[in-house]
């Protein structure tokens, strides 16, 4: 008997190390008398799971530990088959079980499923979450300045001259951040939401140092879930410090709109209007701190209202890949009576993600950006008209379930016909993350 089952089994076992789960699946349903087989049953039900037929793969693994009771793999992928139908009170047994002697790969996939089924637990039970974060890195132009010498654009003569706080500037940065995040379910499908937090960014070196920053913010909401759909409406606050001076206070009320329409493909669109706020702040005209001005930033007081969309597709493969593209429009009026600082909007973003090995995270993004403005720069130039490309790419690594280092790099360049506002930035960080709870 073993060399009559051994043809099917040995190739669907092939099939599915080469990733071909649903060709894998497809021949096991050609062999209906092989049912109950231990190896069969195991393959069988592992191509049904990676092909997206939850319920196939289920009823192959309950067989299969009718007669191996003891068999980790085969109760590892029964309580997969439980998250994947949503029945995340016995995946949750299941996988706490096996959490007790797993090692490893193992032990690193468990906790990935544990924390999936803990964010869906939000929907019927309080949940809260946390991170505190520190990092260190190196930035090439601290300001988003310009090199010296003469500006395009502008009326010819005007030049930025080295040392002027227009020059563009380097320094080595240090940088921190705590979070927190929480949502409480008032009745069913209905919750609320909230959370808070802090950051904070240093530069070394006097001249850089002006430009230090420190943020702070809270968001609140209530969240609607009805089957494979979510909707979120709420507010978010933050004020942003340069020089340890306000800058800016920014407000904004949302809505926004997920739908998982299948185990793979989830969509989304989101509507917000913000309203911000400058404050006139000291300044400094020169690097060097010896030139204090009034900024004058308080003209820059605008709304802002934007559109956007998204896609999300994850893939069946090893590395776990999801690829997201998204589509941003809006539009931003001032209200201080300046229509040259009033501007349409327009950006598109791709963004991959993928996990090529356990405890490794790897992703990388791309945005583009267009703006343009309503009305001439100054007497002589032109409306502004601006296009920024950012690069975003991040490897993480995690030491344990709760602390990890990551490597970040992101690149900005921004083309515009005002040369005072066409700039590159690169920045290099390495920092280390702590999840609570």
């Amino acid at each position: 008997m073993a060399s009559a089952w051994g043809g099917p089994v040995d190739e669907m076992r092939t099939l599915v190390e080469q990733g071909r789960d649903a060709d894998a699946w497809a021949l096991g349903q050609r062999h209906p008398e092989l049912l109950g087989e231990p190896a069969f049953d195991y393959l069988y039900g592992v191509a049904a799971l990676n092909s997206g037929a939850a319920s196939e793969g289920l009823l192959a693994m309950e067989r299969l530990l009718m007669r191996q009771g003891g068999n980790r793999r085969a109760r590892f992928q029964l309580a997969r088959a439980y998250a994947m139908l949503g029945e995340d009170a016995r995946a949750r047994i299941e996988f706490e079980a096996l959490a007790d002697g797993a090692r490893g790969e193992e032990a690193e996939r468990i906790a990935q499923f544990l924390e999936s089924i803990r964010a869906r637990e939000a929907r019927y039970k309080p949940v809260w979450s946390g991170f505190v974060e520190l990092g260190a890195g190196h930035d090439t132009n601290v300001n988003s300045g310009v090199l010296a010498g003469p500006v395009a654009g502008l009326p010819e003569g005007y030049v930025v001259s080295t040392g002027q706080a227009a020059e563009k500037l380097a320094a080595s940065v240090a940088q921190a951040a705590v979070g927190v995040q929480g949502s409480y379910p008032v009745a069913p499908g209905v919750a609320v939401y909230g959370g808070a937090g802090l950051s904070g960014r240093r530069h070394a070196g006097s001249a850089a140092s002006v430009f230090d920053a420190s943020q702070a913010g809270a968001q609140g909401g209530i969240a609607v879930i009805s089957g494979r759909q979510t909707l979120r409406f709420g507010t978010e606050f933050s004020n942003l410090w340069i020089d340890r001076q306000k800058y800016l206070s920014l407000g904004t009320v949302l809505a926004d709109w997920q739908w998982q329409a299948n185990p793979f493909d989830r969509l989304g669109a989101a509507l917000q209007w913000s309203r911000l706020n400058y404050r006139d702040t000291l300044v400094y005209a020169d690097l060097g701190r010896t030139s204090p001005i009034n900024s004058g930033a308080d003209v820059r007081d605008s709304q802002l209202t934007q559109l956007s969309a998204s896609w999300t597709r994850s893939f069946l493969h090893a590395w776990s890949p999801a690829l997201t593209l998204g589509v941003q429009l809006g539009q931003e009026r001032n209200r201080s009576e300046r229509p040259d600082l009033s501007r349409r909007l327009g950006g598109l973003r791709v963004a991959v993600q993928a996990q090529p090995a356990p405890k490794w995270t790897v992703n990388a993004a791309l945005g583009v950006q267009g703006s343009r403005f309503d009305e001439v720069f100054t007497t002589g130039s032109e409306a502004r008209r601006d296009t920024l490309r950012v690069l975003d790419i991040g490897v993480a690594y995690a030491l344990t379930p709760k602390l990890s280092v990551r490597g970040e790099y992101q690149r900005f360049d921004q083309r515009s016909n005002i040369g005072l506002y066409a700039f590159t930035r690169d920045l290099l960080f390495i920092k280390l993350r702590y999840d609570l709870p």
